[in-house]
Formats: structure tokens, C-alpha cells, sequence
């Protein structure tokens, strides 16, 4: 029964025709090739009154091999026996070495290089057709044996790639970005450097003069004005201190920011990925309930609800590309780079099963922690003012008030301790979770790739439909992202595992004073 409903369904859709889907909104282009409407990340322009268009999207959708050399900022296609080559930026390609006169010279938008639309049927000998009432651009490849009425009548007729898609992300950058380089440029640009390292100098000047009238370290209390200056200088002396570990903190904290919004830009990208792919889906299903509401198969309900969710996923598209904007526009605050300004990541986390002893890593932050330290150097201080005591020096808070200044010193410590080592032990218990989370992902991986290939195996057979393999591998991606972001989250979480403080901004070391 199953077979027969697969067959029929064929049968049905070989025999109708696609209503067009929702049209482009007021002032936006419309791809179709080959009867298939593309997505985009950056829809195509119209420039001194010519189109331009994505040229990687528009060259693989026909078959064509694309390659981008980030060094030469030039691409590369090839397909069959022809190499295109062209520059940014430049109004001359070549075919074969032959040179070709652009209406337009090639650009970058968005991570996308714009073609103008003429050079696609110089080029590939496809036949182009540019519809001004509509804005919409109808590419087709006859030619290469596949017409466009079996595009949009058939979701079984032809033989499909895995994974299908017909959506194209951004894949040009006149630059990338690697971590270590994010962290350079965010501490050479950032004013918080500066002003720790001007209070270091302040510091040290006022510690030098301090120590001008200090001629011994005095045991116990002693002449009045000496014991009060050597207290001045051991200030002091902890104020300059404080001032140099609070820079090394600082740049730890810049450390950390960079990675967190360098791993959240990751995040922001693959959601763009998968937000376009989910429209492709759900443009899909919306082919197959008008094609099954004309043949009486279903009602308008069931088209409803797929328009409605068509809609629904452009939204989600429409939102994933202002939060991955405003994940580039975080980044590059920090970084000091234009607002503007896009670039390809270079660093992207490679899952390793985290191996930590929590305890031995505990010891390490209390040890090594400056915030301990600055309590522990409070706790000195406040001791020093007990020992240096004077009860012959009328006025002077009471004994009783400077032993107490030495208690809430030291529970300061503890509590500082305490809240570092809880911080650690969260850390590792929110990784440990997450590799949990990683390790179902990646058991749910395996059955996603299993069904997908049993999909595709059903398809060349004529048991499945295309939209079947579609929803298959759609389901393998989204896997595939989901671990993705895991490995990124778990990324930033060991920073701050190994690091706590980071999470809480430079150090108040220098307000010590």
C-alpha cells in the first residue's frame, strides 16, 4: 500500500504543475533555477542598472565547480572542460584564458561575490530570462538535459545528491579572523589596558615617594608618625602590586570575551545555515500540499498551514541574520574593526572528552587566583595596624574595632574562596552535562545518517520521494549542528573552568587604595 501511495504520488506530481510560491516582497529579487526558488544569505542587487547576482549559488545550482582564493581575492569555476576566472572587483573574467567583458565589476556583499546576471549565459551557455514587473530572475539549463518542467512537476524523477539543498550560505571573505589574532587586536585596542597600565605607573610613583621616609620595618608600635608611614608605604606598596596582577587579569578578561563572542559568532552562522535550509523545507512541503490539494488529495487546510509555515521560517531566517549581525557587531566593538567589516572564522572547537581532576584544579584557582591574593594582602594589612597599635595615641579607634578589621578581613578570604571554588565545581558539573548531551546527539547521529541513506537507497528505487531524502538529510544537519554548538558552548566553558575570575571582568585589585 505503501508503494502504491509513493507511485502515485509520482504520478500525480509528473502530471501538475506548481503554483508559484509566495512572491518576493516589494524591492527583493527572486532567483528560480531549473524551477527551484534558491535562498540566499545576500539576495541579488541591482547596480547602475544591472542585476548582479551570487555567483557561487546560481554556478553550483548548474552544475558548475566553485573555489575561492582568499589570498589572490579571486574565484575560480569550472565546469565540464571550461575555467572561469575573476577578480574582485574587476569588470574583465576569462574562459579558458579568453577574456570576457563584465556589464559590471564583481563585488562582495554579505560573504558572497555578485556576478552581473548576463555573465551566467556567457558563461555557461545557460538561458536567463530577468522579468522587471515581478523582480524575478528565471535561470534554466536545457541544455545539460533537464527542463523545467520536470524541476517543478517531478519530487522523484531525478536522481539527487546527498545531502539536497538549494541553499547557499556565505563562503567569501576579503579576510578571516583567528582567535589568537581576535585576542591581539581586542588588547591592543582596548582602553582598559591602557588605563591599568597608567595606574601601574601612578602607582609606582606613589609607592616610590612613600618609601622616601622609611628608614626600618618597624616590629611593634613604635614613634607615632613613623608607624603611620610605614603603614602609608605598605599601602602603597600593595596598591602598586595590585595594579600589575590587575593588568595580567584584565587581559585574561579580554581573553575570555574574545572567546566567548568568537564561539558565539560560530553559533550565530550555523543558525543561519540551518534557518535557510528549514525555509528550502518547508517551501518543499508546501509544493507537495498544493500538488496533493489539485488532485484532491487534501484540502486548503493543509496548503494554509504550509504557507503559514513557510512564513513562519522566513521570520526565523529573517532573525537568525540580525542576531548573527549583531554577534559580528560585538566582536568587532571588541576587536576595534568597522561595524561593518565580515571575515571567516578560522578556529572552530574539535570535541576531546574533557579530562580534569576537579579538586587538582580547585587547589590550582585558590592558588593562583589574584583576588585571593588581595584578600590575603588585606588580611596582612589589617594585622600590621593590630601590631603597630598605639594605645598612648589619643583619638585612635578602639583595639577591639582593629581586631575586628582583622576577622571581616579574613572571612572576606574565605568567602572569595569559597565562591571561586563553587564557581570551578559548576563549571565542571555544566561540561560534564554537556558532553552528556554531546555523546545522545551523536547516538542520535548515527540513526540519522542510517535513515537518511536508507532514504536515498528508497529513492533510487522509486520508493521515496525526493522531499523524503530532503527531510532525512535535513535531519542529519540539524544533528550535526545541534553537537556542533555543544563543542563550542564546552569551548568557552574551559576557560572559565580553568579561570573563573574571567567571568567577573578585570580585577578591583587597583581599588585597594
Amino acid at each position: 500500500m505503501k508503494r502504491f501511495g509513493v507511485a502515485l504520488l509520482s504520478t500525480l506530481v509528473l502530471t501538475s504543475a506548481f503554483a508559484n510560491l509566495a512572491g518576493a516582497q516589494s524591492g527583493d529579487i527572486k532567483v528560480i533555477i531549473n524551477g527551484v526558488t534558491q535562498q540566499y544569505t545576500q539576495s541579488p542587487i541591482v547596480s547602475q542598472n544591472t542585476t548582479l547576482v551570487p555567483l557561487r549559488g546560481v554556478f553550483e545550482s548548474l552544475g558548475a565547480q566553485v573555489e575561492w582564493d582568499s589570498k589572490a581575492k579571486k574565484v575560480i569555476a569550472s565546469k565540464n572542460d571550461d575555467t572561469l576566472t575573476l577578480n574582485i572587483g574587476s569588470k574583465l573574467a576569462y574562459k579558458n584564458s579568453n577574456p570576457v567583458q563584465l556589464d559590471a565589476a564583481t563585488q562582495i556583499q554579505k560573504g558572497q561575490v555578485l556576478v552581473p546576471l548576463r555573465f551566467v549565459s556567457q558563461s555557461l551557455g545557460a538561458k536567463v530570462n530577468w522579468d522587471q514587473a515581478t523582480r524575478t530572475v528565471t535561470i534554466s539549463n536545457q541544455a545539460d538535459g533537464s527542463t523545467t518542467s520536470d524541476q517543478t512537476n517531478s519530487l522523484s524523477s531525478k536522481h539527487l545528491a546527498t545531502p539536497v539543498t538549494q541553499v547557499t550560505y556565505d563562503t567569501y571573505y576579503n579576510d578571516s579572523l583567528t582567535y589568537d589574532d581576535a585576542v591581539k587586536l581586542a588588547i591592543a585596542d582596548s582602553t582598559s589596558i591602557k588605563t591599568v597600565e597608567n595606574s601601574i605607573d601612578q602607582a609606582g610613583k606613589i609607592m616610590k615617594e612613600a618609601g622616601k621616609n622609611i628608614d626600618f620595618v618597624p616590629a611593634e608600635a613604635g614613634v607615632e608618625a613613623s608607624d603611620k608611614a610605614f603603614k602609608g608605604y605598605a599601602q602603597t606598596n600593595l596598591n602598586y602590586e595590585a595594579a600589575k596582577k590587575n593588568l595580567d587579569m584584565t587581559k585574561e578578561g579580554i581573553q575570555y570575551n574574545v572567546k566567548d563572542l568568537y564561539n558565539k559568532l560560530l553559533q550565530k552562522q550555523n543558525a543561519v545555515k540551518l534557518a535557510a535550509l528549514n525555509i528550502e523545507d518547508a517551501e518543499r512541503k508546501l509544493k507537495v500540499a498544493q500538488i496533493k490539494r489539485d488532485n484532491q488529495m487534501s484540502s486548503d487546510y493543509e496548503v494554509t498551514q504550509a504557507t503559514n509555515l513557510v512564513t513562519q521560517n522566513k521570520a526565523a531566517l529573517d532573525k537568525a541574520k540580525k542576531d548573527l549581525d549583531s554577534a559580528f557587531l560585538a566582536l568587532n566593538q571588541l576587536i576595534g574593526y568597522k561595524p561593518e567589516q565580515r571575515y571567516e572564522l578560522k578556529d572552530k572547537p574539535v570535541y576531546s572528552e574533557f579530562k580534569s581532576n576537579v579538586e587538582t584544579t580547585v587547589s590550582q584557582v585558590l592558588t593562583s587566583s589574584t583576588a585571593i591574593w588581595l584578600s590575603e594582602q588585606k588580611v596582612d594589612l589589617a594585622e600590621l595596624s593590630l601590631k603597630l597599635y598605639n594605645f598612648s595615641t589619643p583619638g585612635n579607634t578602639p583595639y577591639e574595632a582593629e581586631q575586628l578589621n582583622v576577622e571581616k578581613a579574613q572571612l572576606a578570604t574565605e568567602g572569595t574562596k569559597r565562591q571561586l571554588e563553587e564557581a570551578v565545581r559548576n563549571a565542571y558539573n555544566t561540561i560534564k552535562g554537556l558532553e552528556s548531551q554531546y555523546s545522545q546527539l551523536q547516538a542520535g547521529l548515527v540513526s540519522a545518517r542510517s535513515a537518511a541513506d536508507m532514504a536515498k537507497k528508497q529513492f533510487d528505487v522509486g520508493l521515496a520521494t525526493e522531499l523524503q531524502v530532503f527531510d532525512a538529510n535535513l535531519k542529519v544537519t540539524s544533528t550535526e549542528q545541534q553537537a556542533e554548538d555543544l563543542v563550542i558552548s564546552i569551548d568557552t566553558l574551559k576557560m572559565a573552568y580553568e579561570k573563573p575570575w574571567v567571568l567577573q571582568g578585570a580585577a578591583s585589585g587597583a581599588g585597594a587604595q
